[in-house]
């Protein structure tokens, strides 16, 4: 399991994934469509949904969650 955080975050890839993940099923039903980008930031996790399929109209979620927290510092949905 990775363990690299922004601005030396002690929270580890996979519940960073969990937070977001829980927080966008909640919203889009269905994310299997989308493609998921992770990037530590000094502001903290960047975590973006985007679709698969360049035919599809819409967007997925974008989030920054807090790196010792895991509090969801900014959300952003696009449907």
């Amino acid at each position: 399991m990775a363990t690299v955080s922004p601005a030396g975050g002690s929270l580890a890839v996979a519940e960073v994934l969990r937070i977001a993940h829980q927080d966008a099923q909640a919203v889009y039903d269905d994310v299997s469509g989308f493609k998921i980008t992770l990037t530590p930031c000094a502001d903290g996790w960047h975590v973006d949904y985007d679709l698969t399929d360049p035919l599809m109209a819409g967007g997925g979620p974008h989030y920054v969650i807090h790196p010792d927290t895991g509090e969801i510092l900014a959300r952003r949905y696009e449907q």
